[in-house]
């Protein structure tokens, strides 16, 4: 039998940690709940106490993000003009990839993860918002196009193992200014 997890809030804590790793190295459809209990040393039982499902411990995992993006969106409805808009969401973006380099790249590109968030009208909501300061509100089917590029390229960037050795500056200053060119009118 597994030791017991903990207080409530350290527990959960820890649980999401572990789940994120195992998330992050077999995907989310190769992540049992057995495998997230075994990683801590506690039962499944004592998963199940914490969450209801594995799609609420994935949600979960995502919602530092989620947070994130609804924090530069609010920041970007905050500012003046369309230019300062554009440029708080554009490195905001950056900085939320390059802070979470290896889990949210991973976890971004996952099937599972994709379709509860493509479901999740918070996180539909937050990213219809970006879109619509990144490349307006009835955007050209260019201006699509730039923008799945521009996003797929960033998330590449961020996990690319070739990329591990670029310091953050340079790194930030490259994908900002190429998501610019990419991205403005």
């Amino acid at each position: 039998m597994g030791r017991p997890v903990g207080r409530r809030g350290e527990s959960r804590a820890r649980l999401l940690d572990a789940a994120l790793a195992l998330f992050a190295e077999h995907g989310v459809s190769g992540t049992s709940l057995q495998m997230i209990a075994d990683s801590l040393g506690v039962t499944k039982a004592a998963v199940y106490h914490q969450f209801a499902s594995k799609s609420d411990i994935v949600l979960a995992v995502a919602s530092p993000v989620m947070d994130q993006m609804a924090a530069i969106a609010d920041a970007a409805d905050a500012a003046e003009d369309k230019s300062a808009r554009f440029n708080l969401v554009l490195s905001g973006l950056v900085d939320l990839v390059l802070d979470n380099r290896a889990s949210a790249s991973a976890l971004r590109r996952d099937p599972v993860l994709t379709r509860l968030l493509e479901t999740n009208e918070d996180f539909r909501a937050v990213l219809a918002r970006i879109d619509a300061i990144l490349i307006g509100p009835s955007p050209s089917t260019e201006g699509r196009i730039a923008l799945v590029l521009a996003g797929g390229s960033l998330m590449v960037s961020g996990m690319d193992p070739s990329l591990a050795d670029v310091d953050r500056g340079t790194m930030r200053g490259v994908l900002i200014s190429s998501m610019t060119r990419l991205l403005r009118p």
